[in-house]
């Protein structure tokens, strides 16, 4: 039986009125909050390792990330349909359904965990003896990558769970969440590390924790909404729903492992250089990251922006907002990326004080910051093409750029130059190919004209029905 939600209906912003640039921007604030708030929690577990252990702890947690992220990125890209069919069903005021997807999703969440905890255990020395972890650091990689497998499944019911209630429409909960176990992964992480002294363990310990207390407090929200309620006696498995929920899920989740899988392969050139190389990416990354999360939060409202007004047939909007977006990106680029530059070193001390670190790290930075002057460019362009429905040749262009030009491009600058600075070279030139795809993508308006043939098909079939 069809029922009426329980919760408040949220207010939301109509892209096809108002200035194009000031309606995703208010779009894209919460999300950036969001993002900052998750790169907080992972600084101060960076910056406490660094000091509380030393730059080979940082080592290990970099060495363990892409590792960590291949066996954990399929199940996030496929709880994207978890979140889409709860929309759905939530749109269309149909609760039974929307539990039966809340039940699936979450058992298969699950199930899901328990089995990459298993398999993470076990083939963890054999990814470090892949990735050629120097000794100093095989050990410190081993016992970390363990317990973060041990509670994985907090990990993944957390990701599912905020996809419900994204799905319903509620975002605030998200943040709140964030802000508690920011704080609470902070305090963990050093009073495990600097007071019991149990070094990349504890720092570990933290995050697992931190984790199971996001789930926490996700469950008693959902709890509190008749929608998403979770019996635990009597979960039950839907066929008809796990099919709907991988057909929509499945070719993210293969974008996702796959990118994962190429970080893999990077990392894997990065350890021959050594301890240093390998904390200065991981510190570099850190502070790279904090310049691409408001650029990150304008990309990800540039799809909804374009969806909108191709349904309202507003096509002249589209090629505004994606021109004003651009032109915005450039701009804090530019300003927070000078910053970065000239403040590169200090940043990188709050890490660690091992000058070979810092050295890597500087030299990372000073090679990849100025690369967000070309994905300013290229990430409004591919979401605009995305949001107008195709979404095939996004991941095309995913693909190609970073495994059919990247490696190829980055074995061969190896094996002329052998230097660390080659890695990210090749991410340069790889992202250079990305943009001259898009450029030519775009301008050629083929996926505008398919995007304006499938709304006049509809409004066509529509029309036939009604007569």
């Amino acid at each position: 039986m069809n029922v009426q939600p329980a919760t408040k209906e949220r207010k939301r912003i109509d892209f096809s009125t108002g200035t194009p640039w000031q309606k995703i921007l208010l779009f894209a604030y919460p999300l950036m909050l969001s993002s900052v708030l998750q790169q907080l929690y992972n600084t101060v577990s960076g910056i406490i390792v660094g000091r509380g252990v030393s730059h080979v702890g940082l080592a290990a947690v970099g060495l363990s990330a892409p590792f960590l992220r291949v066996l954990t990125s399929f199940f996030m890209g496929i709880s994207l349909g978890g979140n889409v069919l709860v929309a759905q069903h939530y749109g269309a005021k149909d609760q039974a359904s929307c539990m039966r997807t809340v039940n699936t999703a979450t058992i298969l969440a699950v199930a899901t965990g328990i089995v990459l905890s298993t398999v993470g255990i076990l083939i963890s020395p054999l990814i470090l003896r892949w990735l050629n972890a120097p000794a100093d650091l095989y050990a410190m990689a081993l016992t970390y990558m363990r317990i973060i497998f041990s509670g994985i499944v907090f990990q993944l019911l957390y990701n599912m769970m905020a996809g419900f209630l994204r799905g319903m429409g509620e975002s605030k909960i998200q943040l709140f969440v964030l802000a508690v176990t920011s704080v609470v992964n902070a305090v963990l992480c050093w009073v495990f590390v600097i007071f019991f002294k149990w070094g990349i363990a504890g720092a570990a310990a933290a995050t697992v924790i931190s984790q199971f207390l996001s789930v926490a407090l996700l469950y008693v929200r959902l709890q509190n909404n008749p929608w998403t309620s979770i019996n635990v006696r009597k979960l039950a498995f839907y066929a008809t729903e796990a099919k709907a929920f991988l057909k929509i899920g499945l070719p993210t989740g293969i974008q996702q492992v796959t990118m994962s899988l190429t970080g893999m392969i990077v990392m894997g050139f990065i350890t021959a250089y050594g301890t240093a190389s390998i904390a200065g990416n991981s510190i570099g990354n850190t502070v790279d990251m904090y310049l691409n999360m408001p650029v990150s939060a304008l990309n990800m409202s540039v799809a909804p922006f374009t969806a909108q007004n191709i349904g309202a047939g507003r096509m002249d909007r589209v090629y505004k907002g994606t021109k004003q977006v651009i032109l915005l990106i450039l701009c804090i680029s530019t300003v927070l990326g000078s910053t970065v530059l000239f403040f590169k070193a200090p940043l990188l001390r709050m890490f660690t004080d091992n000058e070979a670190t810092i050295a890597a790290g500087s030299m990372m930075l000073n090679i990849l910051v100025p690369v967000h002057l070309i994905t300013a460019i290229s990430s409004p362009l591919g979401d605009t093409i995305r949001g107008s429905g195709d979404t095939v040749t996004i991941m095309i262009n995913g693909l190609m750029t970073a495994v059919v030009v990247r490696i190829p491009v980055l074995i061969a600058l190896n094996q002329v130059f052998g230097r660390i600075e080659v890695v990210y070279f090749s991410h340069v030139i790889s992202q250079l190919y990305g943009l001259v795809f898009l450029l030519i993508i775009f301008n050629k308006g083929k996926w505008k004209k398919n995007a304006l043939q499938r709304i006049e098909s509809l409004h066509g079939s529509t029309g036939a029905t009604n007569g």
